[in-house]
């Protein structure tokens, strides 16, 4: 399929009113300007105004970030270096639905070095070569109109697991990246959801945020060791409880850190939590939340977690959000600064090389108008 070029709108911006506060207290951490919160472009995409832009997941590789993006029905592909648009790859993906679990595309897992991307989309996986820029295959996971969300690879045993959150009961696909078909499923009976998930290459498991079940209703982290599933009997060894967190995002971090994205229910604290990913142990409970999507910078080591349910009095509201990144110091597991980003803004990834921060956005607020992507530093 031949590639789409498209035009871009890259907008350079001087530095924009961050947020400090580099200690664990509960105080407002909007609190002072930290000299490092730049916010270096806003990159337009093509019909992301009306209806207000619908993505999910973002990924970078070698020098491309990579968004799902529902009102295109496309991955889009933006160069890192020059911060352009230069494609969007089709792929008869869902679209914006009529509800979340109704809408595709969503996670996104590359597989490193190979050009190959696995896209969750309502009851399938596409895989992408985006080398060619097209979408060459599906596989076929469900027939309940429900999406397949978020997912994470295993690189020692070549798999991809998929979470099916929004089916009842939801369920994990594992997919083998060498024969590109499905090998199992594990089925979370008592769940009342699933989130993001992270590959632990030092412990040899899969690690997912479970939304809720009857012992702990605000959720918990399973752990599935990757042997249960190359031996056929996929299965949860061990979960650790989260308290009043509602987990979203994941990403480990350095050691044996494990922070955890939470978008806890009305009226509890807005947090963030840091674990002991071998025992469960809670290392920090940092007081920023209401996100989705989380990532760790190994090069700057430091977290980032675009929070679009942020409110400033610190406790989970239904409404009046101020949508703000938290950056966690991955060290101290402390919260260094926030700085505002735009409506919605609940995904991120980020291009350690270049030091840049990827946060797509709707429209809405002022300095972040149209629905598009920012491009943040990491120092």
């Amino acid at each position: 399929m031949k590639k789409t070029l498209l035009g871009f709108l890259v907008v350079t911006t001087a530095v924009i009113a961050g947020c400090g506060g580099g200690d664990n207290s509960g105080s407002d951490p909007a609190s002072s300007t930290p000299p490092n919160s730049r916010l270096l472009a806003n990159i337009a995409v093509p019909n992301a105004s009306s209806p207000a832009f619908s993505f999910d997941i973002g990924y970078v590789e070698a020098g491309r970030y990579y968004l799902s993006d529902r009102n295109n029905k496309s991955v889009d592909v933006v160069d890192t270096k020059s911060n352009a648009l230069l494609a969007q790859i089709p792929g008869g993906f869902t679209g914006a639905g009529a509800s979340t679990d109704a809408s595709g595309p969503d996670g996104i897992v590359g597989v490193t070095g190979t050009n190959t991307l696995y896209v969750g989309d309502v009851d399938s996986v596409k895989i992408v070569d985006t080398s060619a820029m097209k979408t060459v295959k599906t596989l076929a996971i469900s027939t309940s109109g429900s999406r397949v969300d978020e997912g994470c690879y295993d690189p020692d045993d070549h798999l991809v697991m998929f979470a099916s959150p929004g089916d009842s009961p939801p369920y994990v696909t594992f997919i083998s990246t060498t024969t590109q078909a499905v090998v199992s499923k594990l089925v979370f009976s008592g769940s009342s959801g699933l989130e993001a998930c992270a590959y632990d290459p030092a412990s040899k498991n899969f690690l997912i945020n479970n939304d809720g079940t009857t012992a702990n209703p605000d959720g918990q982290l399973d752990v599935i060791p990757a042997s249960s599933v190359t031996s056929g009997a996929p299965a949860v060894s061990k979960s650790f409880a989260l308290g009043k967190c509602g987990p979203a995002g994941i990403a480990l971090g350095p050691n044996s850190d494990v922070l955890i994205g939470c978008d806890p229910p009305a009226g509890s604290p807005l947090i963030t939590q840091i674990l002991d990913r071998n025992t469960g142990a809670l290392l920090a409970s940092v007081p920023f939340g209401g996100v989705d999507q989380v990532a760790y910078d190994a090069a700057s080591n430091r977290y980032f977690l675009p929070a679009r349910h942020y409110v400033t009095s610190g406790t989970a509201a239904s409404s009046g959000f101020t949508p703000e990144m938290g950056v966690i110091d991955g060290a101290s597991r402390k919260l260094l600064y926030t700085v505002a980003v735009g409506t919605g803004a609940h995904s991120v990834a980020i291009d350690s090389n270049l030091g840049q921060v990827y946060v797509p956005y709707q429209p809405g607020a002022a300095a972040f108008p149209n629905g598009g992507i920012s491009v943040f530093a990491t120092k």
